[in-house]
């Protein structure tokens, strides 16, 4: 598969994610009212909901990403720091 198809299933998996997460949202029960949702529905978006991240580990491991990225601001200081091996001195003993 190449990198442009990989990327597009990416944003497809994310969409139908995002699109089902919403659905929940919006269906979700208020003020005691019962779920119009059946229970055959939930479990139904619960599977989708399973496979989409299943497949979106998948995509992030043929594109050499991790789920753990974050966005991070431009001016935010990094958490981390690159020491170049040459950079430390030998020690003699």
């Amino acid at each position: 598969m190449d990198e442009k198809a990989l990327h597009d299933e990416q944003r497809i998996m994310r969409m139908m994610r995002k699109t089902l997460t919403s659905i929940v949202r919006d269906t979700a029960p208020r003020d005691g009212n019962p779920s119009p949702l059946t229970e055959a529905t939930v479990l139904g978006i619960k599977d989708c909901l399973v496979v989409i991240s299943s497949r979106e580990a998948e995509l992030a491991q043929l594109t050499g990403r991790t789920l753990e990225e974050r966005p991070r601001f431009t001016d935010e200081t990094p958490s981390a720091h690159v020491v170049k091996i040459g950079s430390i001195p030998k020690k003699t003993h």
